[in-house]
């Protein structure tokens, strides 16, 4: 539809009415990816912009916490670009989300995406981190923009008075849907059994973890006592994520014992791998951090294999610093494997 001159005031924004399709290909303009839309169009609270009943423009926002959304998508049809519909869009979103009580609402974009980078800032954003090369990991085709090859994911973010949230963690993901159906929650002593058997599980899926399939010793009574140990601990404790019922993934940060190292927590965690690269791992770290900031915990470490990439992409973006490593320190499937040191000080 060609664009004709109308008044600002004549573009209605409002909320996606029920079973109201949300158009496709005009979300395609902003994520090339037709899978990741397909997954989170369904969970996202939508705006339309429309123009004497055309739809020219949507705002799809995803709620990540009580107080924290995240824009998902943000699209103006091509033949009304640069007429302040955008602006006018995401002003109302914004305004809409404070009276939800957000204090802070994040958007994702890439490092060729200028005139995105440009419109977000002047609405008030600001980068918060960047998260290098997720564009030429994560997308199989080049997305080449204004010549420059997308390769760096820039994160910013707004914010509405004082906030204490961990928000400039939160990640952007592919999958934000199963986020919304997996709870992450303390282990309770009769999550004994099952977790043992997640662990065994994991132990025969990857050769990420320290322990090879069978080497796994501790039984049920032990991880009853580990469990018990961690809820009665000031700075120690076990973390599941669970979907269905089902526990998929845990982290277990294990404090200082002594009283010159009780400020300092080691990790380790494990996702199931049909669970994998879905943000669940970076979820119950996040869970775990707001928990040792509250005990006032000031160092986090934790060791990986230096060929283990995907897990230190995620401590990188996390915050974590590689501090030290030992070469050839393990041997996985009869080859030599360095194991990389990392802390953070919160």
């Amino acid at each position: 539809m060609e664009s004709s001159n109308y008044g600002y005031d004549s573009v209605l924004i409002r909320t996606q009415s029920n079973h109201e399709c949300v158009p496709i290909t005009l979300l395609m303009l902003a994520d090339p990816d037709l899978e990741a839309i397909q997954r989170y169009k369904a969970y996202c609270r939508w705006w339309i912009a429309e123009i004497a009943n055309h739809v020219v423009g949507v705002c799809g926002v995803l709620q990540r916490t009580a107080q924290e959304w995240e824009i998902m998508n943000i699209a103006v049809e091509e033949g009304y670009e640069g007429q302040g519909i955008g602006s006018k869009l995401l002003d109302e979103v914004l305004e809409q989300l404070k009276q939800f009580k957000a204090n802070v609402v994040t958007v994702a974009t890439g490092n060729s995406s200028l005139r995105a980078l440009a419109f977000y800032q002047k609405h008030g954003f600001r980068i918060i981190r960047i998260e290098h090369d997720h564009f030429t990991t994560h997308y199989e085709q080049p997305i080449i923009e204004n010549g420059i090859v997308c390769r760096d994911q820039i994160i910013l973010q707004k914010s509405w008075g004082d906030s204490n949230s961990l928000s400039y963690m939160y990640p952007y993901s592919k999958e934000p849907y199963l986020a919304m159906v997996v709870s992450v929650r303390i282990a309770q002593i009769r999550d004994s059994g099952a977790l043992i058997r997640m662990k065994q599980k994991l132990d025969e899926q990857t050769t990420f973890m320290l322990l090879e399939p069978g080497e796994r010793n501790l039984n049920e009574a032990e991880q009853r006592d580990m469990i018990r140990y961690a809820l009665r601990s000031a700075n120690s404790n076990i973390f599941l994520a669970e979907h269905e019922g089902q526990i998929i993934g845990y982290l277990e940060a294990i404090g200082g014992k002594v009283a010159r190292n009780r400020h300092s927590v080691y990790i380790v965690v494990g996702v199931l791998q049909e669970y994998a690269n879905r943000g669940i791992g970076r979820r119950l770290f996040q869970t775990m951090i707001h928990w040792a900031q509250d005990r006032h915990l000031h160092r986090l470490e934790l060791n990986v294999q230096g060929n283990n990439e995907r897990a230190l992409h995620l401590y990188r973006s996390l915050g974590f610093r590689i501090e030290g490593i030992q070469k050839n320190a393990l041997v996985v499937e009869q080859r030599y494997v360095d194991l990389i040191q990392m802390g953070l000080l919160l």
